[in-house]
Parts: C-alpha cells; sequence; structure tokens
C-alpha cells in the first residue's frame, strides 16, 4: 500500500514522541494501527468485488458469444 521504510518509521516515532510523549504514544499507535487494520480491510472488500464483477462481466460476454455462435448454426 505505502511504501514506508524503516527509517520513516523512525522519524515518525520520533516526533509522535516528542509530540505527545510517552504517556500518549501507545494509545495514539495502537488506535493508528486499528484505523491502518480497518482501511486495508475496507481496500481488500472493495477490490475482491471489484475483481468478481469483472469475472462475471467476462463471463456474459462468453455466454453472449456462445450464443451468438449457436443461433448462426
Amino acid at each position: 500500500m505505502f511504501d514506508i521504510g524503516f527509517a520513516e518509521l523512525l522519524i515518525i516515532g520520533v516526533v509522535g514522541l516528542i509530540v505527545l510523549g510517552p504517556d500518549k504514544l501507545p494509545v495514539a499507535a495502537r488506535t493508528v494501527g486499528l484505523w491502518v487494520g480497518k482501511a486495508r480491510r475496507t481496500i481488500g472488500g472493495i477490490q475482491s468485488e471489484i475483481n468478481e464483477e469483472l469475472r462475471l462481466d467476462e463471463m456474459r460476454r462468453q455466454v453472449a458469444m456462445q450464443k451468438m455462435n449457436l443461433i448462426r448454426s
């Protein structure tokens, strides 16, 4: 999804530690993790629905082509 390396995560962690402090940082990290998890599940669901619709559309086209071939014969 995102191309974030270790150095970027370290910078985000240090900035978060400075801004939020050591008391609030674990709660904020947990909350962000939950949001990211929900977003990934939602995106995965949308992708699977799109793939299923594309597969069904291709099957409909094949059936229509087969029907046309049968009518011509």
